[in-house]
């Protein structure tokens, strides 16, 4: 018995274990099925949100501190490339911080940046600094927004240590990576 496939709608699963397993859902976008299709933990990979019209890279996501006098100032920076083939206006990160309260994680503070290029040609490399009020215990990077793309879910989770990754795993990330 034949079966037909709608290439738009297909699971793609490589044959290498480290391959991304996604499932691409009619208005293109991709969700990653990693988990179900028995890939090796994506830690390592490049953190991608695929979509049918452009591609970007998030990646060397790390928190600055910096002491100014007496007070000290924390930031998110990270780099974000455009690895598609149509350029992208007005790319902003959102980003949320949690602390550990008593066991569980509570909500510290979310914002939102611009990229430092308003407009991100293909193949360019673009660099993003946030505030945050205070250091968290966990960053989620939770969506980037394009003129052209309008918001892509990312809800990548960065933590500092295998303890922090353990409870990144409880705010159901796509994935979890170890800040720079």
């Amino acid at each position: 018995m034949s079966q037909s496939i709608n290439p738009r709608s297909a699971l793609a699963q490589n044959v290498s274990a480290d391959s991304l397993c996604y499932w691409q859902t009619a208005n293109g976008r991709s969700i990653d099925l990693a988990a179900l299709c028995g890939s090796k933990s994506n830690q390592n990979l490049p953190a991608i949100s695929f979509t049918n019209k452009q591609n970007l890279t998030i990646d060397r996501v790390k928190i600055i501190s910096e002491n100014i006098g007496n007070k000290r100032y924390f930031y998110v920076a990270g780099t974000i490339t455009n690895t598609g083939n149509v350029s992208q206006r007005y790319i902003e990160v959102f980003y949320q911080g949690y602390k550990q309260v008593d066991g569980s994680l509570k909500p510290s503070e979310s914002n939102k940046v611009f990229v430092k290029t308003s407009v991100l040609q293909p193949g360019e490399t673009t660099t993003f600094t946030g505030e945050l009020q205070r250091r968290p215990t966990l960053l989620m990077l939770n969506s980037l927004d394009s003129v052209e793309e309008g918001s892509i879910p990312v809800n990548i989770c960065y933590a500092n240590s295998v303890e922090q990754e353990e409870l990144c795993k409880r705010l159901s990330p796509s994935a979890v990576r170890r800040l720079n």
